[in-house]
Order: structure tokens, then sequence, then C-alpha cells
């Protein structure tokens, strides 16, 4: 825990300083957490167009830590404005609110030190981010993992705040990010406290830790649904915030916000909607700034290709259409309509032939009749669509409210054609309930004990052994793991499949496959490349190709080989 307390105070440094300089250039005001948050999505361009050509090592490190020392010595006398402004609104918090945070603080960071929870750590996420710490964006490297081809800004983003050339334990930005919505949240609900009869807006957002315990198991691994969630909740506070007419640096941030969520998750798509609906309302306003962060959205999506042509040989992955360059590295179309078969059936747990003899009518009806947490979550989403238009009526900002609620349906379409996963859609499931919450229990002492049993609850699994895959039906679900009196300092691995490696070949490719494991597409934290022998056979067997080095270099990228099998 120690450790980790330490590098997210390199972390808050550098975000609040790039987010400062974000601030400046914009003419924004913005407040702490937000402003860390444009300090990432700065630091996140920054880093993508590094990786265009080297490892974000050491020396990217250098590099980070000068410019944080030219943004402190030219933005010195605002930062020495936000320490005045920091005091004062620590000074405002109510007693309650003050243990609360420290309390919740503990456990994000307790939680943190454990070991992940995600079985996509163990697919790619680890993986992900060793290339990128050695190599940068590599031509082609979806060919030996097609996961590898979904790099996330995220997971670019950690790359940097993992410090792998001091340490190999820090894994947890969205442990750091979680803390940051958590901050946003007490200070919402430390003002509904004070205008308790006018404070519903306020309360929405005041009431984000309850679903702390449902968060936690996201956190000890760099899953991007801990910021898209997040942030998303941000955008909606300014959005409402604004209300019929948000002023100029309301707008710009919005902006900004969309596109960095757009950038970490490209199924976030429906975020895009929301500046445009502003632009279309305010537009005579926002004429004289419209140029300037056009171009800061159009660098944006000018990295998003370039990152994505060099992973896959596809610019709008995973789409394979408008292939403007054709590449020698390009992921075959067969491994890609695989990545579509299986993200399509996942949702379901039925298998591809089964997913297509079902008529829309029998997909939905088995989606919505799962098992366990993941039928509980699709039945709630449907729920919620169903009451919150009545619930909406209760708050003066409905236009918002409206508008917000139709985007949830655009995305339930959106996802209902691709896959369903309710973890897609938690930032609509919980904003509704948030807001179903703050329609009933709009009462001081009420939310007090709420938060008070939030808190404890969401405690009980970092301490105290439990079971959760009795409550999911997913078959790669691994069990979670109780915080140790050893992980006061030292956090446990970025790993939780502890596995051996042999060095295997295929042709010119020398590879490391894990030694024991009941799935194909675990790499673990082995050495790059890592590669599970028994993927390379199904590929092999099933698709006549074996992925291959391009040259005598790993950084030179991989590209797949077609062969005869018999």
């Amino acid at each position: 825990m120690a450790l980790i307390i330490f590098s997210w105070i390199y972390i808050f440094i550098s975000a609040h300083l790039f987010g400062t300089f974000v601030n400046h250039s914009f003419k924004l005001k913005n407040g702490l957490v937000v402003t860390q948050f444009l300090g990432f999505f700065l630091i996140t361009l920054f880093t993508s167009l590094y990786g265009i050509f080297s490892g974000i090592n050491s020396l990217f490190h250098v590099i980070l830590f000068l410019i944080n020392i030219g943004f402190a010595l030219y933005l010195k006398d605002i930062l020495l404005e936000y320490i005045g402004i920091w005091k004062q609104r620590i000074n405002d918090l109510s007693t309650f609110i003050k243990i609360a945070f420290f309390i919740i603080t503990f456990l994000i960071v307790a939680k943190c030190a454990t070991a992940p929870y995600l079985i996509d750590n163990e697919f790619y996420y680890l993986q992900t981010i060793k290339w990128l710490n050695e190599y940068g964006f590599v031509k082609g490297l979806a060919n030996i993992h097609f996961f590898l081809g979904q790099t996330s800004g995220w997971h670019i983003l950690q790359s940097v705040f993992n410090f792998e050339f001091l340490y190999d334990r820090f894994n947890d930005l969205s442990g750091y990010c979680l803390w940051l919505g958590n901050i946003f949240a007490l200070q919402r609900l430390n003002q509904f406290f004070k205008k308790e009869k006018t404070g519903r807006k306020l309360l929405i957002f005041g009431l984000f830790p309850l679903a702390n315990v449902l968060y936690f198991q996201f956190i000890s691994a760099p899953s991007s649904d801990i910021p898209v969630i997040t942030i998303s909740f941000i955008i909606f506070w300014l959005l409402l915030k604004g209300n019929k007419n948000p002023d100029r640096s309301t707008f710009i941030t919005i902006y900004l916000l969309c596109f960095f969520t757009l950038y970490i998750k490209v199924s976030t798509l429906f975020l895009v909607l929301i500046p445009l609906f502003l632009l279309i309302k305010t537009y005579k306003y926002c004429t004289k700034i419209l140029y300037p962060i056009i171009l800061f959205g159009f660098c944006t999506l000018v990295l998003l290709v370039i990152k994505n042509q060099v992973l896959t040989g596809y610019p709008f992955y995973p789409l394979q259409v408008f292939q403007i360059v054709k590449a020698d590295y390009a992921l075959p179309e067969s491994i890609q309509d695989l990545f579509f078969r299986y993200s399509k059936v996942y949702a379901y747990f039925i298998t591809f032939e089964e997913y297509q003899h079902m008529s829309m009518l029998q997909r939905f009806l088995t989606w919505l009749q799962l098992p366990k947490l993941n039928g509980l979550f699709n039945k709630l989403i449907m729920v919620l669509f169903l009451l919150i238009p009545f619930v909406i009526q209760k708050f003066r900002n409905r236009k918002i409210l409206y508008f917000i609620y139709f985007l949830g349906i655009f995305q339930l379409i959106i996802l209902f054609l691709t896959s369903p996963q309710y973890r897609f859609f938690l930032v609509f499931v919980l904003f509704f309930l948030n807001l179903a919450t703050a329609s009933i229990f709009a009462k001081k002492k009420i939310i007090k004990t709420i938060l008070i049993a939030s808190v404890v609850i969401s405690g009980i699994p970092i301490f105290l052994p439990i079971n959760l895959n009795s409550f999911t039906k997913d078959r790669f679900a691994m069990p979670l793991t109780t915080f140790e009196f050893s992980y006061l300092l030292l956090p446990h691995g970025n790993s939780k499949t502890y596995s051996n490696y042999k060095i295997q070949k295929e042709g010119n490719l020398k590879y490391f496959s894990p030694v024991s494991s009941d799935n194909i597409w675990i790499t673990g934290d082995g050495p790059l490349p890592t590669i599970n022998s028994e993927q390379i056979k199904f590929f092999k067997e099933n698709f006549g190709i074996v992925p291959q080095l391009r040259t005598d270099a790993l950084e030179d990228g991989f590209y797949s080989k077609k062969v005869n099998w018999k």
C-alpha cells in the first residue's frame, strides 16, 4: 500500500501540471478532479505520439519529468492559487465527509494492493502494457494475439504510470481513477448536506460511492470501464450544471472529456453526440473557440487511426473498412471474423451457431433470462428504462435528463447489435439508479446511513473470503483474493496466474508459452513475446495460419503466414 501511495503522489503531480496547462491554454475554470482528467488526456496523447517511435521507457520518463518541471515553472502562480483553493475546500468539508473520504481512500488502496480479479488482465492487459514499455506501437502486434489489437488509451496511460524501470508491481491506475471519482462525489455530497431541500441534482452524483463494492472488482487491473464510468458521470454533471446554456469553459471541458473517453474505449461513441448537441444549441456563442477544439479533436482522431493502423493494419479497427494502406502485417479477415463471433456471443453464453439460428426476439429473451449476476443486471436495465421517464418528471432539469436517457437507449441498441455485456452499459445503469435513489431518499440522515452501509459492504470482500463466482455464469471469472498484512508495504504482483513459461518455436518465431493453463488466451505476465502454444495450434488447425516475425527483430512486428496443415 505504501508504495502505491508514493506512486500516486507522482501521478497526482504530473496529471495536475498537465491539466493546469490545458486549463490555462483554453482559459478553463475547472476544479481538482476535472483538471486531473484533462491532464491524463494530454499525457495520453503525448505518450501515443511518442509510442509511434519508441517504447515508454526510462528515457520517456526523463522527458516527462523535464516537461513537468517546465510546466511547474511556467504555471507557478496559478499552482500557488490552487493550493489556497484546496485548503478552503478541505476546510469546508464536514467531519462526516472527511471521515468517509479517509476510509474510502484506505479501502481503494487496500484493494489495489491485492491480486487482480479481471481475467482480461491475464488475457492481454499485462502484455499490452509490456509491449508499450519495450517497443511502443508494434506493427501487426494483433497477429500474435488478436486481443492486443484493442490497445486502449487507458493502457497507454498505464504504461506511463506503471514505472516499469523502477518496480514491477504498479498496475493500479484504475484505482487512482476511482479515488478521483469518489473525491468528486464527496464534494457534491458535502454541498447537498448544506442545501438539502434544493440539492437533488448534487445528490445524483454524490451517490457515486454507493457502487464502490462493484467498482472495487475492476481497480486492481487497468480496466477501461472505471475511467469510462467516472468521466461519463463528470460529463453528465457538467451537462446538468450548465443546464440550458453551458458557458464557454463548460462546453470546451465536455468536448475534451468526451474525446478522451472515446480514445479510451471506442464503444463510448455515443458520447460524441453530447458536444454535437451542445454545439447546435450554442453555435453562435462557440464560433470563436470552434476551430481550436476541432483541431484538438482531429489530432486525437489521427493518433487513434495511427495506433489502429500500426497494431492491426486497419485504421478503424475492429471495422475492416477504409483500409488506407494495405500492409503486409494486416490482421487476416478470418481472425477478425473470429473476434466478431467471440464478441457477439460472449454476452449470451451460447455458441455462434446457436446465435445464428436465433431470431432477435429469441436472443433478447436469452439475454434477459440469463442466470445469476448477468441476468440480474440485464433485467435491471429493462426495468430502469421503463421507469426512469417517470422519475425524470420529479427533477427540474428534465430536458438534459431526457437527453441522457435517449443516449442510453442509443447505446443499448448499439450493444444489442454488437455485444450486449452489462458492464458496457454500467454508466447508464448506475446513473439511473442514482437518479431513482435521489428522487426517493433525498434526506440527509437516510443518505448518511446508506453511505455508511455501502462503505462497510464494499470493505467486506477485501478482508473476508467471498466466492463472487457463485453470482456469475462467466466461466472465465477468477476467485477473489483477500488483503494480507504484507500488502501494507508491498502490493501483490500484477498477475494472478503465476506460471512457468517454456520457450517454443513456430517457424521463425520463438516465443514463451505458459506451462499450465486451462485457457488458450491466457498469457499472464510472461516475457515478450508470450503466446499460448495451444492458441497457435488452434489457429494453425482451424485457419491454416501462424504468426511470424516480419524481420529478425521483435520491434519490426509480426504477420500471419498461411501454412498447409494436415
